[in-house]
């Protein structure tokens, strides 16, 4: 199981380790249910992290403007599996993680206590009691 915070009561956060050719990388990213790709990085990551480009995607913002996007692959570290994704690369300086990313895990998030919670299927322990 993942296990994130709800940064100030209203921003889900997660950090996630990019895997590069010489290092690993922790990376705060805000978990952007607004976001249907994997994961989003500024775009001078291509170069810091040495991403391999390989298409122009076109990315609607949340205002509605439409803008073509270089796309990289990248690796991630989730659930603590190596997995290959694909990184959209934009102006925003915060990292973002997106529903691609998230398919396949259960997402749980409490308000009151401020914790995000991303875990398989099989991690969830459901009760045996009658409700």
């Amino acid at each position: 199981m993942m296990i994130g915070d709800i940064e100030r009561g209203i921003h889900p956060r997660l950090t996630i380790t990019l895997v590069t050719a010489n290092e690993q990388v922790e990376l705060d990213t805000l978990v952007d249910s607004g976001f249907d790709g994997q994961l989003a990085l500024h775009y001078n990551a291509a170069d810091r992290y040495q991403l391999e480009p390989i298409k122009l995607a076109e990315v609607t913002y949340a205002n509605g403007q439409k803008i073509k996007e270089l796309v990289c692959l990248g690796k991630v570290l989730w659930h603590n599996q190596l997995r290959h994704v694909q990184v959209v690369l934009s102006d925003d300086e915060k990292p973002a993680i997106g529903t691609r990313l998230l398919k396949g895990s259960i997402m749980t998030m409490d308000f009151v206590e401020n914790t995000l919670k991303i875990a398989l299927p099989d991690e969830i322990v459901t009760s045996q009691e009658p409700i």
